[in-house]
């Protein structure tokens, strides 16, 4: 299921030979209410009890379920629906890949073409090798979904606990001038809450 790696420079434990396959990766369904099965009871959740948390300003929660993974995410502060997600895999709960979005109104005609590529970045004052997976047309723009890294869940709390707020900086580069495609080049998030979240999050995914 892991992909192989490349030789960008990691990030503090987010490596790029961890990435895992994302062909089914951005598959988001919140789960609104929560089913229950009269006259069934067992020891532990199933998925169909897996219910995701109300969405608080500034506050990590668990706020995206699927049938393979769940999210813990925060609000961002610059674009406030470009949130910073954790995204943890069925049988892979240990690990966790953190991703975020970018929604610009640069309208470039060839926005498509970033996908599958790699952007410079600054991740809290660290140079920071990001893949673009997709692009689509969203609203009046268009939003490409971010790949920053993978880690374990450990590696995860000590660096998003490090700076609050968290933040990004996109950065043109020789390979890419990403200012011709984001009009918008940095964002910043809260980590308040992190820890807790992905402890809770990772309860949830072992009961997927």
């Amino acid at each position: 299921m892991y992909g192989e790696g490349d030789s960008s420079p990691p990030f503090k434990g987010l490596s790029k030979n961890t990435i895992l396959d994302h062909d089914n990766a951005m598959l988001f369904i919140r789960i609104f209410s929560c089913v229950v099965w009269l006259g069934l009871t067992t020891p532990s959740l199933t998925f169909a009890e897996l219910v995701a948390e109300e969405h608080l300003d500034d506050q990590w929660v668990v706020s995206y379920i699927t049938e393979n993974s769940v999210h813990a995410t925060v609000n961002g502060q610059v674009t406030h629906g470009d949130r910073l997600h954790v995204r943890l895999v069925k049988d892979h709960c240990d690990q966790g890949n953190l991703l975020t979005f970018v929604y610009t109104f640069a309208q470039h005609p060839k926005i498509e073409t970033l996908e599958g590529r790699y952007v410079t970045t600054q991740f809290n004052g660290s140079e920071v090798i990001v893949k673009v997976l997709y692009t689509s047309s969203f609203l009046m723009g268009h939003r490409a979904t971010v790949d920053i890294g993978w880690a374990s869940i450990g590696a995860l709390k000590d660096i998003l606990s490090q700076e609050n707020p968290l933040v990004i900086e996109y950065l043109d580069s020789n390979d890419v001038k990403i200012t011709d495609y984001f009009d918008i080049i940095e964002n910043r998030w809260s980590n308040d809450g992190v820890s807790a979240a992905l402890d809770r999050a990772v309860d949830r995914c072992k009961n997927l």
